[in-house]
């Protein structure tokens, strides 16, 4: 569970495993994560009847150039593969399902095959709102030929995702945003707004006495091949850091995340930590108090700020970053849009430990009362009753 998808992913699985209904996961072994398959819990690869094919979906220039001059976005094309095809085919062949469920926009390249060879209501678990994470990232690019390419496969993408989004069954979106976005055009489909679930008693045991001692550590953790992210967080190195370091020169933040740009470690000193990947995101957290979600565009819900919160964190979020999140800014979690908000913010948790403490325990009691995994596997289980 390295990025926010795969946690996702992960514990929608345990919310539908807990109300009983049998599952079972084909997945993309993409190249850049070959060796993660190991550590995925034993019990679980038993419980989903887990199994994967390889897919190499790098990004390769010649390709990308070449899709130019073809007409499906070259985003969606790279996931494309005969041997996943093969073997969806083989497991629908051997199968009966009541459900099919598309864990990204993208696997939306298999529906004939799925159609072809299954009765299977077919649900899009839409993570995000593809297109538009693109487009919010084009605004912020300055290079004329990269802006046009992307412009083209963002336009592409959209029309891709629209008659995705027409051709299942149900889409269950992680944030009430995305549902009215997909509501617009899809009339006909059952939709739902069903965020991802938290196993909240491992979480809630992580001891908070080190996270005062000195100046609250700020962090960030997420992954750093998801542009949004690197955007947010270049922007706060950038523009925040420096006003924090004028009152408080022993600031620390500390980033970590799986496939940190080297523009980061060239970043790094006495007030900026860079760690990259880590094994045990829970463990990172332990004695740090305050996360900052600097996100200047992306859709969605930040699965980061929920797991979290589980934890009793701080979060100081942009509104952007906590979309799709039913928080209270001042009670579960504080949010600033610009650097003068973001300072002033970070020196009001600085300032006052009980401001820390009491935003920290209000969302914690928050995820318990929303995002319970039980509760969301039950929502789960009463979407898929109705189709």
């Amino acid at each position: 569970m390295n990025d926010g998808g795969a946690y996702a992913i992960y514990h929608s699985s345990l919310g539908i495993l807990s109300q009983g209904i049998e599952l079972k996961i084909l997945a993309m072994d993409l190249l850049k994560s070959r060796d993660k398959e190991r550590e995925i819990p034993a019990e679980f690869i038993v419980q989903t009847k887990f199994e994967s094919v390889v897919v190499d979906n790098r990004i390769k220039p010649l390709r990308a150039f070449i899709n130019l001059f073809g007409r499906r976005s070259y985003f969606t094309e790279r996931f494309y593969s005969e041997k996943y095809c093969k073997k969806l085919t083989e497991i629908l062949q051997q199968n009966t399902f009541d459900i099919i469920q598309l864990e990204h926009l993208y696997l939306g390249l298999y529906i004939d095959v799925i159609r072809k060879y299954s009765n299977a209501k077919i649900v899009l678990r839409a993570q995000n709102v593809e297109n538009q994470l693109w487009y919010g990232y084009l605004d912020k690019l300055k290079n004329p030929f990269v802006k046009f390419f992307l412009f083209i496969a963002a336009k592409r993408l959209e029309i891709f995702e629209k008659q995705i989004a027409t051709s299942v069954d149900g889409i269950m979106s992680l944030s009430d945003e995305d549902a009215l976005y997909f509501k617009d055009y899809s009339h006909k489909i059952k939709i739902a707004a069903i965020p991802t679930g938290l196993n909240i008693k491992k979480n809630s045991e992580i001891d908070i006495k080190k996270r005062y001692e000195g100046l609250p550590i700020l962090f960030h953790l997420g992954s750093m091949d998801w542009k949004p992210n690197v955007l947010g967080l270049k922007w706060f190195i950038k523009e925040v850091l420096p006003l924090l370091k004028k009152n408080h020169p022993e600031i620390q933040l500390i980033i970590a995340g799986k496939n940190m740009p080297p523009w980061f470690f060239k970043q790094a000193d006495r007030n900026l930590i860079v760690q990259g990947m880590v094994k045990d995101a829970t463990l990172f957290q332990e004695d740090k108090a305050i996360l900052i979600v600097p996100l200047l565009t992306g859709s969605g819900i930040r699965i980061k700020i929920l797991e979290s919160m589980a934890l009793g964190k701080t979060i100081i979020s942009t509104r952007v970053g906590a979309s799709g999140i039913t928080y209270e800014d001042g009670k579960n979690i504080l949010i600033a849009n610009d650097p003068k908000e973001f300072s002033e913010q970070i020196r009001r948790c600085i300032l006052s430990e009980d401001l820390c403490r009491s935003i920290g325990k209000n969302a914690q009691i928050l995820i318990s009362e929303k995002y319970e995994l039980n509760k969301i596997g039950a929502e789960m289980s009463t979407f898929y009753a109705a189709l």
